[in-house]
């Protein structure tokens, strides 16, 4: 069975004018006014719903960046004393070169 999900937005516009037009002529202007401000309504939820739901994510991806980006920062920083540490130790440990050779 196929999703209307999965269907192209030509096909989703023509289902929507069929399902309008089937519910709208037989009712009365009033009935057609109540019916679509509550199809209106239903559908600002969900136009509400996504753009929540999308903001929420977005602020979880950023706030994962910014945790990797300091992650990173972090391993740099531990690095750089590493290498820090190390220079120093090769400093101390080299014997300065003899001007006299036997």
């Amino acid at each position: 069975m196929t999703s209307i999900f999965n269907l192209t937005p030509m096909q989703v516009a023509v289902i929507g004018a069929i399902i309008g037009l089937a519910f709208a002529l037989p009712l009365n202007v009033d009935e057609e006014n109540v019916f679509g401000n509550v199809l209106d309504l239903a559908a600002e939820m969900v136009f509400i719903i996504a753009a929540q739901r999308a903001l929420l994510k977005d602020v979880q991806t950023t706030a994962q960046t910014e945790t990797s980006a300091g992650d990173i920062q972090r391993q740099i920083d531990d690095l750089k004393r590493k290498v820090a540490k190390r220079s120093a130790r090769l400093k101390r440990n080299a014997t300065p070169p003899s001007l006299f050779k036997n």
